[in-house]
């Protein structure tokens, strides 16, 4: 125990000794980190602001890249009106437009001898462009002194920066030529700085404070994060907003920028973005960068005091850290055996909840052998219920053709013996179709063509619903030939009726309403089915079976479990849950797709998906 108490005696020695070195060995090297840090920096603000040019430089090509194509995509000519080009090119100008992210709003067509012939407005709440007036884009002419550069080298991209009522542009020229080569006109884009900078340099990270600003040949300022500051001269323009400032460090910056192509340097200025500027001494580095005819400087500046006292703060903070090292050693102690005994709980707890999760599967387990126990008593009693009936209907089926024979030049008669002849052997059909869900039967399939089927099958059946619901039938003719057994189809669409019929009995408003349409598959689901339908042979194409009714839909949570054997939402009398799982069974039976789409009060509509050979 001596011997453990010593140890610890001299590991706390060291940690103080190790503290107190370190906190000398951190003051000492302030100056130098400082100074290194501050070169740093400055190195940094340069790769930044070149970076910053040639992002610039390569929005400003993309933009007159993506003019150039509208150009291309829009055949433009001096002898359209700009009704037709709207007419034509409506699409293109919007995806044009759009492209640019409200950097712009205005688009005009210039003749060769630089006369404005048309201009187009973006509305972009809209979402729409319009022919604008010509009147309104005057000001991007007359303000914009390198229109005539242009006619005399129409090669450029753009032209020099310009002010119209504090808000700084640059336009974009694209020209026309005719077949035969000669130049048409110019398309002019005039593009707004202020929201290009928005958009890629406002939230430029430069990890301290500061911001990207750029200026022109003239020391204007054309982009800022702050609106008053663009179109001032970065002394003139401010000494009139703030004639008691100090510029001189200003001065010096403008001079050194105009000199240099690049550089770095520190000087006194004012935080500009401030509602009241602050003096502060800021680092900073600048690159000239050409972009078409406008000559401009990047400019990057960072605070140089909140660099160095980040380095201060750094030596306090580890000083303090260094301190609290040995208390944090005890506590640590402390913490593992809690951690420990915290651990100890958890795998206990973990452990329970295995454990009912393991009763939880049993009992699930339990009602999925009941529920199989069930479905084979139905099986039982179903046999014996259609065995029954059909005695019932065979006498009956029986004595009526025999009354057919004897009273056949009696016309009412004959009629209502074919009538009660019909629903007996209709009946005998239905007890059938439910032995053939309650016992395994031989399965004779034969080619059908699933038009003529489908449509018996849904006249049939619209006979039994009620003559208030209204049925309505789509189906389109000839579609193609499938495999089955008719009274599978049959049983199927009485189901999806039946089904639809009863989710429609309480609509308070609205008419009972059950369409079926047959046509085509979409191309989506036939793309799909051929790549996951093992059974394609003979198969030329796909044809889709739609049911639908405007009930009142059926919930996201139960839409898996509909297709379950005696889940229901009807009450006892109206439903038994076994429709949709017959339905279900007929579609796996023939490897079918079938989906289905509800919204909550808008209805119901399932898709069978038939694979199909051509009637040919």
């Amino acid at each position: 125990m001596k011997r453990t108490n010593r140890i610890v005696n001299i590991m706390i020695a060291a940690m103080i000794v190790f503290i107190v070195a370190s906190v000398f060995f951190a003051v000492r090297g302030f100056s130098v980190i400082r100074k290194t840090t501050t070169a740093s920096g400055q190195d940094f603000l340069l790769q930044s602001t070149e970076y910053v040019g040639k992002v610039i430089q390569l929005s400003m090509k993309n933009r007159h890249q993506a003019l150039n194509y509208l150009a291309i995509d829009g055949n433009l000519k001096n002898s359209d009106d700009p009704e037709t080009y709207l007419k034509n090119s409506s699409s293109s100008l919007n995806t044009f437009f759009e492209s640019l992210n409200n950097e712009a709003d205005a688009l005009f067509y210039m003749k060769s001898d630089g006369t404005p012939l048309y201009a187009f407005h973006w509305n972009s709440k809209k979402k729409q462009v319009v022919i604008a007036d010509i009147k309104t884009i005057h000001p991007f002419i007359s303000h914009d002194l390198s229109l005539k550069q242009l006619l005399a080298e129409p090669t450029v991209q753009n032209g020099d920066s310009y002010f119209i009522d504090k808000k700084a542009y640059v336009n974009f020229y694209q020209e026309i030529k005719t077949a035969s080569g000669t130049i048409d006109g110019y398309l002019i884009l005039p593009l707004n700085l202020d929201v290009f900078y928005r958009n890629f340099l406002q939230d430029f990270e430069v990890d301290y404070k500061g911001y990207p600003m750029i200026k022109d040949q003239s020391m204007t300022v054309i982009m800022h994060p702050v609106k008053k500051q663009v179109g001032l001269d970065i002394i003139n323009g401010r000494e009139k907003l703030y004639p008691n400032f100090d510029y001189s460090d200003l001065k010096r910056l403008e001079k050194y920028q105009l000199n240099h192509s690049s550089g770095k340097l520190t000087y006194n200025s004012y935080w500009w973005d401030e509602d009241t500027p602050t003096e502060v001494l800021k680092i900073s580095a600048f690159e000239w960068i050409d972009v078409g005819l406008a000559h401009w400087v990047v400019a990057i500046n960072a605070d140089y005091n909140e660099r160095n006292d980040a380095i201060i703060n750094f030596v306090i903070v580890l000083s303090f850290l260094l301190v609290l090292l040995l208390l944090l050693i005890i506590i640590c102690s402390l913490f593992i055996h809690n951690f420990r005994k915290k651990e100890t709980i958890e795998a206990e707890n973990r452990q329970l909840i295995e454990k009912q999760k393991q009763q939880k599967m049993q009992h699930q387990l339990e009602l999925e052998l009941y529920q199989r126990n069930k479905m084979e008593t139905v099986g039982l009693l179903t046999t014996s219920i259609v065995h029954d009936m059909n005695n019932f209907l065979t006498p009956i089926i029986g004595n009526t053709q025999l009354l057919l024979e004897e009273h056949g030049d009696d016309p009412l008669l004959k009629a209502d013996l074919e009538e009660i002849l019909h629903s007996a052997q209709k009946g005998k059909q239905l007890s059938s179709n439910v032995l053939h869900f309650s016992k395994p039967q031989k399965s004779v399939q034969e080619w059908m063509d699933i038009s003529a089927t489908i449509g018996v099958a849904a006249h049939l059946i619209g006979e039994i619903i009620p003559k208030k619901v209204q049925l309505k039938l789509s189906i389109q003719d000839n579609l193609g030939t499938t495999k089955l057994e008719e009274t599978d189809l049959q049983n199927l669409i009485y189901n999806l009726i039946t089904n639809a019929y009863q989710a429609t009995k309480n609509n308070k408003d609205n008419i009972q309403k059950i369409q079926v349409t047959v046509g085509p598959a979409s191309k989506e689901t036939t793309d799909f089915l051929r790549t996951n339908t093992h059974r394609i042979n003979h198969i030329d194409s796909f044809v889709t079976l739609e049911i639908s009714d405007n009930g009142p839909g059926i919930p996201i949570a139960l839409q898996e479990k509909i297709f379950e054997p005696f889940f229901t939402t009807k009450s006892a009398d109206e439903g038994t849950g076994l429709g949709l799982f017959a339905v279900n069974s007929i579609v796996a039976k023939y490897e079918w797709f079938l989906s289905l789409e509800s919204i909550e009060g808008f209805g119901t509509s399932f898709f069978i998906t038939f694979p199909v050979r051509s009637c040919e």
